[in-house]
């Protein structure tokens, strides 16, 4: 799970991508996105103990994976929008059973990181995506390997943006749009095939005019989701 998960873009930062307009009706299911940022702890742990929190904080990914309540994870890259940003969480169900899940990390109970919930409706192949990822590190566990930090994943390029009509109409059917989600109802979510943020930038200039102001994150997860992202383009 390693390659898939660690431990954010906040509400505050799509709120500069300008007023949002009422939402359009957005095709698929609703999740849980949680943005882990920096936590509130000021005392660092003593190395022995913060590498068992951390290992402790790939074990419960892991262990909520293969239960079917985490579905995506991944860290941020270096050039990021806000320094605390560390990683984002896609979890089953509404916030409420998301915070139960997501604050039996080791990492949130010893003020690591600080958790934030919103809410994104996407069609996107969560379950076949995690079927692959799984089938691969039970091959190469049984095959006698143990898979390593960063083993079968890639960088890509998360933006955020306010208007999200605007960002469903022009980025939803592309296929450079891996992942489009609605994220609290009016703003949009997307995952770009892209590695770097000069290279999405260059894929969003044609449309730069109607989206408007938008964040972009560099961001790491499995590269499964070049085939299970985005189910459908029209």
């Amino acid at each position: 799970m390693r390659s898939l998960l660690l431990s954010s873009l906040s509400l505050a930062l799509l709120t500069a991508c300008g007023t949002a307009p009422t939402p359009a009706t957005a095709p698929g299911a609703d999740y849980t996105l949680v943005l882990i940022r920096t936590g509130p702890r000021t005392t660092p742990l003593p190395k022995e103990e913060r590498g068992r929190m951390f290992q402790g904080h790939f074990d419960n990914m892991e262990r909520l994976a293969r239960a079917g309540d985490l579905l995506l994870a991944g860290p941020y890259g270096q050039n990021r929008s806000a320094p605390d940003l560390r990683g984002i969480f896609v979890l089953v169900g509404d916030q409420t059973r998301a915070r139960t899940l997501a604050e039996t990390d080791p990492g949130f109970q010893q003020g690591e990181f600080r958790f934030e919930y919103h809410t994104i409706r996407t069609a996107a192949r969560f379950r076949d995506l995690m079927a692959a990822e799984f089938a691969r590190q039970d091959a190469a566990k049984a095959s006698g390997k143990q898979p390593k930090p960063g083993d079968g994943g890639r960088a890509y390029v998360l933006l955020a943006c306010a208007n999200g009509d605007a960002a469903q109409r022009l980025l939803a059917a592309q296929p450079t749009t891996l992942l489009f989600a609605r994220l609290d109802g009016a703003a949009a979510f997307v995952v770009l095939d892209a590695k770097q943020l000069t290279e999405a930038q260059a894929l969003l200039a044609p449309h730069a005019s109607e989206l408007g102001t938008v964040t972009l994150d560099e961001w790491f997860a499995t590269d499964h989701l070049v085939q299970f992202g985005q189910p459908v383009r029209g």
